[in-house]
């Protein structure tokens, strides 16, 4: 089994349930080339096209957005959607096993997945604009121009990690039969966690599965069977759920042999990892001669991510929403060869299987300082007797899956610290932590940490300095630890540059480098090898060729009688002791961008951290 190389288009569907006896789970590789669609009066050339290259031995990919199905459906706007085939040589079915190992071959071979994660969300709406929609929406339904609006909205990102990391932490955490991982032409990625299928075909068997009714989770298991009992009986998630049950057996009976439409499960509910979800089936006997392209404008997009009915919900969502769901509700799977059933019969379309792409992160390209930008649709179906408050909570738990996910790493403090005179620079330190939490989405509860600090200590035995560390994990535990600091033996510390000695350069994009998490063994490393020279710390550099910062110290350069320290832009913790340099009007310190030649030339150089303070400095081989 071998890795993808950087750069590589392929895709995964990754079915949790795949076995070695009914590999479901499929490995797109060799990718040929693409057939996209952005006209919906080109859809039965681009489907012919895409048809016969899946004849000819090659393997498709079906990616569509959303709005690719609003110009399927009616006149629109925004009719900047499209329809994606791509195709490759080769398609492996493959077991959950196989997929797991080949998930960590290509994730540096750890049996744990990478650090990886988001950070800095912001939603394109409030809660207040959020509520000002659902009035917006409820002003329709009593009009009656719908019986139900799916209401949608944006959340947009920073990613640190791979693709690779991102899918395995969060496929850990949410188990699906319809997950995706998609390495694009473009660099950009999908990232699919899907639980719910659109509609698959096998023979001349049609399946839909509509989700539509969330409850909850509960750690307590009492709690948790009695919410999804709950979610099983409650009458407004059985009504929303029926309407669109029926909605769909209206879009089926357009392709489906007459009387086949029939509905074998009602109401069933299965659970997730944070919510309990309702479900109904719908199947139906696909008419003679139905085209891939004629399923498309018959169904999609699905019903249960638009309302009911369904043209007049979609112009009312178009008007309601403010940025585009992009490939968000839209559908991703497979699509295999054509049966011949004869040439009384004709061609029938081939074996499909296309999920509704929610829990669905789209990655933009990398930049060339190595960040990564990504999006994630969320929204809840509205009906009249809906409360804002109560769907804009459904959409923060429907996100919890993504915004909760462990990356890998705390967040910690080290911290100077003695029994009379508590932590040196403690507001600094909290809020640094603070905001590293929010960016990070980790819980914390800063006025319990003060209090944990100041009690730790309190409780020191003796007045001696102690090096006192604090970690934070993403669910919002602290543990503290102290020891005695050990004094340094020189008051001069000597620091190595690390081109000199085999590290490698930072990327300055990386957004973690702003926060101290424990995601630093290339830091750790430097600082333990500077030990081994009798020095205190190695300095790195970035991509760029910029001086940034020690494995654990920031730096400052004298240059023409002023202090320089590189901006935080160079990929830079923002320090404690660095701030309080900065802000020191004595010192009159500054920022700007530091090179090698900045730094061999420097009239003195000084490190410094919360724990040691400013130390002058001298470079050694």
């Amino acid at each position: 089994m071998a890795a993808h190389e950087t750069g590589t288009v392929f895709a995964l569907l990754d079915d949790c349930d795949s076995t070695a006896s009914r590999p479901s789970s499929r490995l797109y590789t060799g990718f040929r080339h693409e057939h996209v669609c952005s006209d919906r009066a080109q859809l039965d050339a681009v489907c012919d096209a895409a048809s016969a290259d899946v004849e000819s031995g090659l393997f498709a990919v079906v990616l569509a957005d959303y709005e690719f199905g609003q110009a399927l459906q009616q006149k629109t706007q925004r009719a900047n959607g499209t329809l994606r085939f791509l195709l490759f040589d080769e398609c492996r079915k493959m077991s959950r096993d196989r997929v797991d190992a080949w998930l960590a071959l290509n994730d540096s071979a750890a049996v744990e997945p990478s650090v990886a994660g988001i950070g800095g969300v912001r939603a394109s709406v409030d809660e207040a604009q959020f509520t000002q929609a659902i009035g917006a929406i409820h002003e329709a339904l009593r009009a009656g121009d719908s019986y139900q609006i799916n209401y949608t909205y944006r959340l947009n990102f920073d990613v640190f990690g791979t693709p690779v990391a991102l899918y395995r932490r969060l496929r850990a955490r949410q188990s699906v039969h319809y997950g995706a991982l998609i390495a694009l032409p473009d660099d950009r990625w999908v990232v699919s966690c899907s639980p719910e299928l659109f509609v698959e075909k096998k023979g001349s068997a049609l399946r839909t599965r509509p989700m539509k009714g969330t409850a909850p989770r509960a750690s307590d298991a009492a709690q948790d069977r009695a919410a999804a009992d709950f979610l099983a009986g409650d009458p407004k998630n059985r009504a929303e759920n029926v309407m669109i049950v029926d909605l769909l057996r209206n879009d089926l009976s357009r392709i489906a042999e007459t009387g086949t439409v029939k509905t074998p499960a009602l109401f069933s509910i299965e659970p997730y990892q944070s919510v309990w979800q309702m479900t109904s089936t719908v199947t139906a006997t696909l008419r003679a001669r139905t085209s891939f392209a004629d399923v498309l404008r018959a169904l999609f997009p699905c019903g249960s991510i638009t309302g009911a009915p369904k043209h007049k919900t979609m112009q009312l969502i178009e008007q309601l929403e403010s940025t585009p769901r992009g490939l968000y509700t839209g559908a991703i799977g497979w699509l295999d060869t054509q049966p011949d059933l004869g040439e009384a019969v004709g061609k029938q379309c081939g074996d499909f299987c296309l999920s509704v792409a929610i829990r669905t992160l789209t990655l933009g390209a990398q930049t060339q300082d190595g960040a990564r930008r990504g999006e994630m649709g969320i929204g809840a179906g509205i009906v009249l007797d809906s409360v804002a408050q109560d769907e804009y909570a459904e959409c923060k738990l429907k996100a919890r899956f993504l915004t909760e996910a462990d990356p890998g790493f705390q967040l910690f403090e080290t911290m100077y610290a003695a029994r009379e005179d508590g932590v040196r620079h403690l507001d600094l330190h909290l809020t640094r932590l603070g905001h590293s939490a929010r960016w990070l989405g980790f819980a914390l509860d800063l006025d319990g940490v003060r209090e944990q600090l100041v009690a730790q200590c309190a409780a020191l035995r003796t007045q001696v300095p102690h090096r006192m560390r604090l970690t934070l994990d993403k669910s919002g535990a602290v543990e503290i630890t102290s020891a005695p600091l050990v004094p340094l033996t020189e008051d001069v510390v000597g620091v190595l540059l690390g081109p000199d000695h085999g590290f490698a350069t930072m990327q300055a994009g990386d957004p973690l480098l702003r926060h101290k998490t424990t995601r630093r063994a290339e830091y750790d490393r430097g600082w333990r090898e500077a030990e081994t020279h009798d020095a205190f710390d190695t300095l790195f550099f970035n991509d760029r060729g910029e001086l940034t910062e020690g494995g654990r110290s920031n730096v400052f350069v004298l240059l023409d009688g002023r202090w320089w320290t590189p901006p935080l832009s160079s990929g830079v913790l923002p320090g404690v002791m660095r701030s309080v340099l900065l802000d020191d009007p004595d010192m009159q310190a500054g920022e700007r961008v530091l090179t090698r030649d900045d730094l061999m030339n420097a009239q003195a150089l000084m490190l410094c951290n919360a724990l040691r303070g400013a130390l002058p400095a001298r470079i050694v081989a």
